[in-house]
């Protein structure tokens, strides 16, 4: 299904497999909202990748005029340019720029020749020097002679060839009782549909019922009301530019003037963007460039470009995004997840969070006419996370792996979250993994290292601590050739008898009589200093590409707090067990009869995360089958 349908699951493809929730922009205009809903809640630190705040996002944010090339969403993405009019040459901190652009907004800074750093806009104004121009609308009138219906009227005169010019479905304004000059158009407006003559009067028929339509009443009809880009005013203006700002009825925000045609003596006038409906007759539009007010002086001059940018193109709360910067219509904006995000929620829906399996135990378990009646919160999530750590030892997939290299210094530090090691191991050129060994008895990290007097006792400073020095067990190991403690030693002097030549003895490694197993091996061995709290290598594991596996507690992080549905009813007998053997009152076979279900419940659970399957147990097993030959 490329969206949900209903059931648990609530991301869509796009948000599961590419990361990426996708808006389409109808309207133009800034400060739009954006709700993500994708499963993982999304981070914010900032949205100027020159921040280091900017790092705490586990989301980016693009634009798109297409939906197919994409523009990061940033201060430098959003930057939007003006060209500078009027300028005096003085300092000042008003500037009029040739061409309005309402992308340009009060809190942007400001850079250019001229311009002091630091720099923003303080507020975006029309100057008082604006144009307007009154609105042509081509109308045809005349009078009803008589009325044939609602839908159908005749003319007193041939106006067929008048109401023509106006095009297909003419608009047909509400009839005038009131006086000359009171027009008001229909909502929905009435089109015309057919116009017919006959012995010189001219027969109407339009869509809709208009009630009151009166004989000899005057009545009107215009261009049919569309979305258009064009502008017609009754008078030729050569003053409204290309660029300047339109305002008036019907008008977008951002709307700008595109051209200004003369065309017989009106302004033809083409805009960026489509007027809501035909301009009224004699409407009043106003065109405008554009006023900024700086919060510091700056020295321009004519023609000089300045760049504005956002600081914060957008902002987020709660999952909700804002967009401070300008989106235009018909474009595209994506939240598109970090890439370690989407790993870490790709194959979520085999999980439940830890949070989700307390509301639901607190629901389902707890409550009258229950067994548990009644239980605080911080008790449940007590046990809870108790029944998690507990798990993680020896039922949840709770091995965690680090790929590591070790330094020069053959240390590593213990990871945050860990609890025991499982297996450390080197990785050869072939990615295969070979085992390092512990040291066991051969080698320990001392926890202390007093340092003492002639009679061995521990000396103190004066503070009454005792002193330590240097240990002295750690860089003599370190320093050690491992082959000499697993019997690998060569000769290098390579002997012309040959007996000791490495060709010879390296054919007999592992032959000779009485090694001891702990260590003849050439992987090297790894102990812990749990003073220092690191992992400290043998000399030959210095540089080398290792990989560390060690157990959490279930509880470090987030991604940990989280149960294999497979695990489920098993952390919730876990937690009934654990309320009720520490609660007053409850009989005993009733405690023996949950620990009992919790102990089978805990069973089927590991069965299930074991992951067996026939196909591979039948693959091994083939391998029983060979005969053997003596």
């Amino acid at each position: 299904m490329p969206i949900p349908n209903g059931g648990l699951i609530n991301e869509t493809n796009s948000q599961y497999y590419a990361g990426a929730q996708q808006f389409y922009i109808s309207t133009s205009g800034t400060g739009k909202t954006f709700t993500s809903t994708f499963d993982t809640d999304l981070v914010f630190g900032g949205s100027d990748p020159a921040t280091g705040n900017y790092n705490k996002n586990n989301f980016k944010m693009f634009t798109s005029p297409n939906a197919n090339v994409w523009t990061e969403l940033s201060p430098i993405g959003s930057q939007v340019t003006g060209t500078v009019v009027n300028a005096t040459g003085f300092a000042s901190t008003s500037v009029d720029l040739t061409a309005y652009n309402e992308a340009i907004q009060s809190g942007m800074t400001v850079s250019g020749v001229g311009v002091e750093s630091a720099t923003t806009v303080l507020s975006v104004i029309n100057p008082g020097t604006s144009i307007t121009g009154s609105a042509y609308v081509p109308f045809v009138t005349g009078n009803i002679g008589s009325i044939l219906s609602d839908y159908s009227v005749i003319m007193n005169a041939d106006i067929t060839a008048s109401i023509q010019a106006l095009g297909a479905n003419a608009v047909v304004d509400d009839p005038n009782p009131g006086g000359v000059g009171t027009w008001t158009d229909y909502t929905p407006p009435t089109f015309v549909q057919t116009v017919s003559t006959n012995g010189g009067l001219t027969t109407i028929n339009w869509n809709k019922l208009q009630n009151g339509t009166g004989v000899g009443m005057l009545i009107r009809f215009q261009p049919a009301i569309t979305g258009t880009t064009t502008l017609t005013l009754g008078t030729y203006d050569a003053t409204i530019l290309a660029g300047m700002g339109v305002s008036g009825n019907y008008i977008s925000n951002g709307t700008i003037v595109v051209s200004n045609t003369n065309t017989a003596g009106r302004s033809v006038l083409v805009l960026n963007k489509n007027m809501t409906q035909r301009p009224d007759s004699s409407g009043v539009y106003t065109f405008f460039k554009q006023e900024i007010t700086l919060n510091k002086n700056a020295t321009v001059v004519d023609a000089e470009v300045l760049t504005f940018s956002n600081v914060n193109p957008f902002t987020m709360v709660n999952n909700v995004i804002t967009v401070n910067t300008v989106l235009a219509a018909g474009t595209y904006l994506k939240i598109q997840l970090n890439e370690d995000t989407m790993h870490d929620s790709n194959g979520d829906y085999s999980y439940t969070r830890l949070y989700d399996v307390i509301d639901n135990f607190l629901i389902a378990y707890v409550g009258e006419g229950k067994l548990i009646t009644s239980v605080k919160r911080s008790d449940v999530i007590f046990h809870a996370r108790r029944g998690l750590q507990e798990f993680s030892y020896d039922t949840l997939k709770s091995i965690k792996s680090s790929e590591l290299t070790v330094p020069s210094s053959l240390s590593l530090t213990i990871p945050q979250d860990y609890v025991n090691y499982v297996k450390l191991s080197w990785v050869d050129e072939l990615g295969v993994l070979h085992v390092i060994y512990p040291t066991n008895n051969l080698n320990q990290s001392p926890y202390y290292t007093f340092s003492q007097d002639d009679l061995g006792n521990p000396i103190q400073d004066n503070n009454d601590n005792n002193t330590e020095v240097t240990s002295q067990i750690n860089p003599v190991w370190s320093k050690t050739d491992p082959r000499r403690i697993s019997g690998g030693f060569i000769n290098e002097l390579n002997n012309a008898n040959a007996v000791f030549d490495r060709s010879v003895y390296e054919g007999a490694l592992g032959q000779r009589y009485g090694l001891e197993p702990q260590t003849s091996q050439k992987n090297g061995w790894f102990k812990i200093d749990e003073r220092k709290g690191t992992f400290n290598f043998t000399s030959n594991l210095a540089n080398r590409l290792i990989l560390l596996q060690y157990i959490s507690d279930g509880n470090a992080y987030d991604l940990d707090t989280r149960i294999p549905k497979l695990a489920e009813e098993a952390l919730y007998s876990y937690i009934i067990y654990a309320l009720l053997s520490t609660s007053t009152g409850i009989q005993e076979y009733i405690v023996r009869r949950f620990q009992k279900e919790k102990s089978a419940k805990l069973r089927n659970a590991k069965i299930r995360l074991s992951n067996l399957k026939l196909d591979q147990i039948v693959q091994v097993m083939r391998g029983k089958s060979k005969w053997l030959k003596f």
